[in-house]
């Protein structure tokens, strides 16, 4: 049988943490690099690039005919956006911008969009986005491209790319986070060193000791490869394939990048020795776990430190051949796509010489100076060709054969006059032709949404009491409280929420309560079609506030007519942020936990004030793992996430316990995602005062008794000091 043809091929999407770096992805046949200056990129360990570099980087790849994509993936804060913008007009402001500036903080994004309208925006991974709801609010924001998380299998990616318009970049191999990107917290809770702000310090790649007294590695996965599948990822619909490694080697991104670039020309996938070729520049092991849904076997630990070495005068050769080849290819397209013209010289004696020439559709006619009877040879119809036909760098071409010439006998003028006469003849034509295209051009910018004002008024502190808000992990504490307690619990809190799968059964236990019974929704779900099944579920069972993770998900719950809030999920940590989600009609929005308590106060923003907030989402399971990092679930479930609808019940927990014997609880949810809680509550109960201003005070509750909750509000009530992280 004939083999099929491939589809339109993605790009091939290399990564860049230095100059070498950068020179191994050309030469090794990247179609375009991503790379970041030495602030707000999401890898400050990398080298990145000064801002001078940035330029001749840009040049660099252009020359190469790459794309040059730039990440400036950071959350950034009011007191940072100078900074950040005088970045953005170092990579955009210039006469070689670069093609597209990767982005996570939508009140950044704003920014960018009020002063470059025509600049191109990816949204980061880092984003949290998944679905065609995400996507459609992005799109508004003037976002062209979605980075999704490396969490979604290969029959969500295929049905994301057919449901929206928006291009969709996917990760193909490297590295993974055991956490879904932007959802980390770990590395700032442990050492406040935050992943957000592109200082993770990598805790969960070291060993962890389990309540049994075994050590492994359960939150360290192995690194992603799809190179077996290269013909199910070709065919997806995703725009760019895009290869990890900002902090890899000049080798790693130069065979990684060569492997790769072969296996998508050729349509076809990687064989075992190009795998084994793969895994020589460096692996923890490979897995395409979420890619198949084959979660049972995930956990990878460090690689061994002899990898394969390319020599650095193979990758400058390669380089110089592309870029060689390149201005080759460039020239040609040039001489090609110039514009072909006619020409009708006219040279008669006692009057002007005329030069008309057209393109077809404009034409024009230059006069010049008046013929001398000729001393010597007169001038023919080759000798004013010669001249006549001189457009060299221009945008236009005269074929000899298109120029006719009208000469009189024994007529001559110099040459000067007949070069002049071109000049001023190409002048009236692109005059003439620039008239035109003004007189049919669309008005410009209206391929782009505008960016209101309103996303960067200034906001103010709450000029009402803060509202009193909880969240439970799931309902364990208020099923086992007595009658008095719940009562009791539900009296302190103006509004609950619980995961949505709990939701009803909340609002049945409230019964005559003041307390607003409210849902949860997952952090990660990439159907359109799965949350409003939810939503609707909700709605028929009495709840109509929901506590949102993304735009889409808020557009979604907004669009039911019910109310929405926004999560600390969102990483807010600016005014254009938070003002963005005001204008999707949020009623609540909440600040990262990594703002500071003065900060989150002068915005008015929903403040965590006490809890074991979540460090980490998995999508993978690991509280059924064992020693080796194998999965099994005595549920039966596929020891991953899964359609909540169709899983069996499995709430399990775990405790792990890092080198310091410090404890962070593993708590199992519906859909089979696994919520890593921090080791020690957020405490800000000597420190209310500091939090006037917020606009909600929201505890978070994991494991806590109904006593317990009873107790903590006593203790904030009193204003005791304990141990704990204080806010930002």
């Amino acid at each position: 049988m004939m083999k099929q043809n491939p589809p339109n091929l993605p790009e091939l999407l290399a990564p860049a943490g230095s100059e070498e770096s950068l020179a191994a992805a050309l030469a090794a046949g990247a179609d375009a690099v991503y790379f970041g200056g030495k602030a707000f990129s999401n890898r400050m360990r990398a080298r990145n690039f000064t801002d001078d570099s940035l330029k001749s980087a840009i040049a660099l790849i252009h020359d190469a005919g790459a794309k040059a994509y730039i990440t400036v993936n950071t959350r950034v804060r009011d007191r940072e956006t100078d900074e950040a913008l005088a970045l953005c007009e170092t990579i955009l402001g210039g006469t070689e911008p670069c093609d597209a500036v990767i982005c996570a903080d939508f009140g950044l994004a704003a920014r960018i969009r009020s002063l470059y309208p025509h600049a191109v925006l990816h949204a980061s991974t880092q984003t949290s986005c998944s679905s065609p709801s995400d996507c459609a609010e992005l799109a508004k924001l003037g976002f062209s491209r979605l980075v999704i998380p490396r969490e979604l299998s290969a029959d969500e990616i295929r049905t994301l790319c057919r449901e929206t318009d928006m291009e969709i970049e996917m990760f193909l191999h490297g590295a993974h986070c055991v956490s879904l990107s932007g959802q980390c917290l770990l590395s700032y809770f442990i050492g406040n060193r935050s992943g957000n702000r592109g200082e993770c310090a990598q805790p969960c790649r070291l060993p962890w000791q389990t309540a049994d007294g075994q050590t492994g590695y359960p939150l360290s996965l192995a690194d992603m490869c799809l190179a077996g599948q290269m013909r199910d990822v070709i065919r997806s619909g995703v725009c760019s394939l895009k290869i990890e490694g900002r902090l890899k080697t000049p080798s790693y991104v130069y065979g990684v990048t060569k492997i790769l670039r072969t296996l998508l020309d050729e349509d076809r996938n990687a064989d075992e020795k190009e795998i084994r070729a793969l895994a020589g520049f460096f692996t923890r092991g490979f897995t395409d776990g979420y890619f198949t849904h084959r979660y049972t076997s995930m956990t990878g630990t460090k690689a061994s430190e002899k990898n394969t070495v390319v020599p650095t005068e193979i990758i400058r050769a390669a380089l110089n051949d592309r870029v060689r080849l390149e201005k080759d290819k460039k020239k040609r397209a040039e001489e090609e796509a110039k514009r072909p013209l006619t020409g009708h010289f006219v040279l008669c004696a006692d009057n002007p010489m005329t030069f008309t020439l057209s393109d077809g559709s404009v034409s024009v006619t230059a006069e010049g100076d008046v013929p001398s009877m000729a001393a010597g040879k007169p001038i023919d119809s080759a000798s004013a060709a010669k001249n006549l036909t001189k457009f060299g760098a221009t945008a236009f071409v005269l074929p000899a054969s298109s120029l006719v010439c009208d000469i009189g006998d024994g007529l001559w003028v110099p040459v000067s006059s007949l070069n002049d006469l071109r000049r001023r003849a190409l002048q009236l034509l692109e005059t003439a032709l620039a008239e035109k295209t003004a007189d049919h051009a669309p008005p410009a910018g209206t391929d782009l949404p505008s960016v209101g004002n309103h996303l960067f008024a200034k906001r103010a502190p709450s000029p009402s009491p803060a509202q009193r808000t909880a969240e439970f992990l799931d309902l364990s504490a208020l099923e086992a409280a007595s009658e008095k307690e719940r009562s009791a619990v539900f009296s302190a809190f103006a509004r609950i929420y619980v995961p949505w799968t709990d939701a009803a059964a909340l609002k049945a236990m409230m019964r005559q309560s003041s307390c607003e019974a409210a849902a949860v929704l997952p952090p990660l779900d990439p159907s359109s079609s799965r949350i409003g099944k939810i939503l609707s579920r909700l709605k028929e069972s009495g709840i109509t506030r929901v506590l949102c993770h993304t735009p889409g998900q808020a557009a979604d719950v907004i669009g039911k007519g019910m109310t929405a809030d926004i999560s600390f999920r969102a990483n807010i940590v600016s005014e254009a942020a938070a003002n963005y989600y005001d204008s999707l009609g949020c009623a609540s929005v909440f600040a990262s936990p990594e703002l500071p308590a003065p900060a989150v106060c002068a915005m008015g923003l929903a403040a965590c004030v006490y809890g074991k907030l979540p460090a980490m989402t998995l999508s993978r399971c690991v509280i059924c793992q064992n020693a080796q990092g194998k999965a099994v679930c005595p549920k039966g479930n596929i020891s991953g996430r899964t359609d909540v609808f169709s899983a069996k019940e499995h709430r399990c927990r775990r405790i792990l316990t890092d080198r310091t014997g410090a404890q962070f609880a593993v708590f199992g949810q519906p859909d089979c995602e696994n919520i890593l809680t921090n080791a020690v509550p957020v405490w800000m109960g000597d420190r209310m005062d500091s939090l006037s201003g917020a606009s909600v005070h929201h505890f978070f509750f994991t494991d806590e008794s109904a006593a317990d909750v009873l107790a903590v509000l006593g203790r904030y009530d009193r204003g005791e000091k304990s141990e704990g992280r204080r806010l930002g």
